[in-house]
Parts: structure tokens; sequence; C-alpha cells
């Protein structure tokens, strides 16, 4: 895709990708430090709640033993954090609107460590839920606040790659692939509880430099809060653009983040694949896909239009989930791997679809619109583990993927209802102060 895109640079051609115009003037204000310490803080918080969300996943053997938990248990202690993530993210929109989304942020990663700790000193298996749950619900508000912070602060010219590919790539993937693997080895080394305490004091020394260095634009002081209303909300919540690219967020999200989750359990299972393999597999899943954010988020930058960023990955993901089945041996090297990639080339464009409609979508709201498509999402990646669980008992694992494929095809459709929001990239603002000017006339028409 990549050689397909720098052949599109005829300015005489209007494929459907396209290098839009490059201008050699801008009146975007430089980011100086307050930018570059918010962006940067995005892309901590990020980092921190990926890590508390895997770094107790390699505990959950040793729970299992201490608190005599069965499958279905430690099942639930994923499919919890998921719940707690998909039902905050839309009230934590509401929130960033009416105390600013600065507040939010650190509200969350305050309470994240506390969720962590929680974990750490649990004594039964009702608060290691309660600390999950609390977990999922922290993560919505960072999530929620983060990623339009950074949307915000980002050059025009460079958001999805910033957005995309740092704040969710690198941080968030990056985050992920640490605590499965670091914190094997550290909870093996000094037990659980202490493990997680040692995660628990990364998420506070986040929380206590979000206080302090991250700020939001000047042009943009809608996200300061004070501008929660009715009306507002329910211009995100008309927009029909925002609700199909949710309801497509169901085939990517619940795809990448249920074969992340079982895959590696899969092929141990089902082609005897030693416990260090099938974890080499998990890891390169999610290796794999902070250089498939980055890419991804330079094609979104780049790309005349913006929806097949979305649909051809997500549609690829349905695809691999179908053939799955008839994959193994070698080919699993293959298979998992290219799901991580294409499942991180959805969601780098997928976390800036609320800043492609600013006729639609005010910078007060990014927060409710980026809610709204994640909670969306989020219905794939808790109702795909169980109904891969339950299909599993009827016919069997392999033919389990296949069941989850038509589920994800019939979300995908979701996203032809979405409008088109580059109509014409050579003919619309990429300056950044143009896009704010559309912005801001689209929130004042809102009050």
């Amino acid at each position: 895709m990549l050689v397909f895109i720098g052949s599109c640079h005829s300015t005489k051609r209007r494929d459907l990708f396209l290098t839009p115009p490059i201008h050699t003037e801008t009146t975007s204000p430089g980011l100086g430090f307050r930018g570059y310490a918010s962006i940067t803080m995005t892309v901590l918080l990020s980092f921190a709640y990926g890590l508390q969300m895997y770094a107790t996943v390699p505990a959950f053997g040793a729970l299992a033993d201490e608190f005599s938990l069965d499958l279905t248990q430690i099942g639930f202690l994923v499919s919890i954090w998921f719940l707690g993530y998909a039902v905050a993210h839309v009230p934590a929109g509401f929130a960033a609107a009416a105390w600013g989304a600065k507040r939010v942020a650190v509200w969350g990663a305050f309470a994240l460590t506390l969720s962590t700790v929680i974990f750490a000193f649990a004594q039964s298996y009702g608060m290691i839920v309660f600390s999950r749950g609390l977990g999922g619900v922290a993560m919505s508000f960072m999530a929620g606040a983060a990623f339009p912070l950074a949307t915000a602060w980002a050059p025009a010219k460079h958001s999805r790659l910033i957005v995309g590919g740092l704040v969710n790539g690198v941080g968030f993937t990056g985050a992920s692939a640490l605590g499965l693997y670091v914190w094997t080895l550290l909870i093996n080394s000094y037990g659980w509880r202490v493990s997680t305490l040692i995660a628990a004091a990364i998420s506070l020394i986040v929380a206590v430099a979000s206080v302090f260095l991250i700020t939001t634009p000047r042009h943009t002081d809608e996200l300061d809060g004070g501008h929660f209303t009715l009306k507002a909300t329910g211009q995100v919540l008309r927009s029909r653009s925002i609700w199909a690219i949710g309801i497509g967020s169901i085939c990517g999200y619940g795809v990448l983040f249920t074969v992340s989750q079982l895959g590696p359990g899969y092929v141990e299972s089902e082609f005897g694949f030693s416990a260090e393999n099938a974890g080499l597999l998990g890891a390169l899943m999610l290796l794999l896909g902070i250089p498939a954010a980055l890419a991804s988020g330079v094609i979104a930058d780049r790309a005349r239009r913006f929806l097949p960023t979305l649909w051809i990955p997500a549609g690829l993901l349905v695809i691999m989930l179908a053939i799955l089945p008839f994959i193994s041996g070698a080919g699993l090297w293959i298979a998992l791997p290219l799901v991580g990639i294409l499942g991180s080339m959805y969601f780098s464009p997928a976390t800036v679809a609320h800043g492609e409609y600013p006729d639609e979508i005010s910078p007060a709201n990014y927060s409710t619109a980026f809610g709204l498509v994640l909670s969306l999402g989020n219905i794939g990646a808790f109702l795909f583990p169980y109904v891969y669980s339950v299909a599993t008992g009827y016919v069997g694992a392999r033919w389990s993927w296949m069941v989850l494929a038509a589920i994800a095809a019939v979300a995908w459709f979701g996203f032809l209802f979405a409008r088109e929001p580059r109509v014409d990239k050579a003919d619309t603002p990429s300056d950044s102060d143009d896009q704010i000017a559309v912005s801001k006339k689209a929130y004042s028409l809102s009050r």
C-alpha cells in the first residue's frame, strides 16, 4: 500500500489515495514546550493504562492457584475490564466537556493507580473483580481525554501519525507488550503482588507528572471545560458518521483484542506450541503493531480519502479471521502477527475519526465523540471472547473463528453508512488554523 501511495503523486490524478498538496507556508503556531510536553504526556498516559491493563494478566495463573479460580472466573477478569472501559466512554466525554479534558485525564490516572493497588492487596476474588472493573473505567477516562488532547495539540498535517501512531501505537501497544512479557519475568522473580505494585508506582508517577505538564492549546479553550450542553451533546449523538464508524469498530476492535488474548492459547492447545513459543507469538502480534500504527498514521495523514483507511484494514481482518481455521504450523507465525498489524493499522486512524468532522463535532465534544466510537467498538472486545468460548463447545476451537468472522463481517458494513469527510482533499484547508476556524464555527452554532 505504501508503494501504491507513493505512485500517486501526480496532481492531475484523482485516485482513492493521493498525497495532498504541500503548503509552502503555514500559519500554524509552533508547539513550543507546552505542546511537546502535553503530547509526551498523552503518550505516557496511554502507556500507563496499557501497562496496568496487561501487567496483571501474567498473574492470572497465580490467582487461579491462590484463590481456586476456574477458567470462567479468569475469563471474567478479562471481560470486566472491557465492560468498565466500554460503559464509561460516553460519560467520560460528558465529564471532559463539563470539567475539562486535563481534569478528566488526571482523575483517571489516579483512579487507575488506585485500581492496581487494590489488585495487589486483594484478599478475595470479589476485590480482584472490582479492581479490574475500576481499572477499565479509569482507562476510559484517561483515553477519552488523552486522545482529544493529542488531537488538539498535533499539527494538522501530522495528527494521525501523532495520535494514532505515537499515542496509540507506541504508548498503548508498547506498554501492552511490556506488561505481558516483562511482568511475566517480574512475577516469576518477585511474586504477583510486588510486581503489580511496581506497575502501580509507574502509573502514579505518570499521574503526578500529568498534573504539572498537561495543558490545553489556547486555540481550543473548549477543552478546558464548562461547555457541556445537551444541545452540543445531541450534535454528537446525531452524527450518523460517528455512529457508523463506531459500529464498524465492533469488527476491528473485536477481532484485534480477541485474537491477541485468545490466539496464544489457541496455538498452544490446538497445535502443541510450547508456552514459550505461544508467548513469543503473542509478543510479535503486539510489537509489530507499533510500526504498523506509525505507518498507518502516515498513510491516514496523506490519504485523499479517510474512510478507506478504516474499512480496508478492517475488511482484511475479517478475511484473516475467516481463513484462520485453515492455517496451521508455520503459517500461524505469519497469520497471527498479521492480525496484530492489521488491527493496529485500523485502530490508528479510528482514534482520530472525531477530528475528521469539524462541521459536526466541535473540540468541546471530541471526548464524547471519541467515547461513542470506542464504546461501540468495545462491544466486540467484550462480546467476541464470550461468543468464542460458547461456540467452541459446539463446533470446536478452530471453527469458532468462523463464527466470529461472520459477526465481524456484519459489523463491517457499518462503515458504508459513514460520510466521507475528505470530499476533495486538494480544496479543503489543511492548516491547523483553518481547521480550528471550522471547528470554532461548528461549536458556536451548537451553543
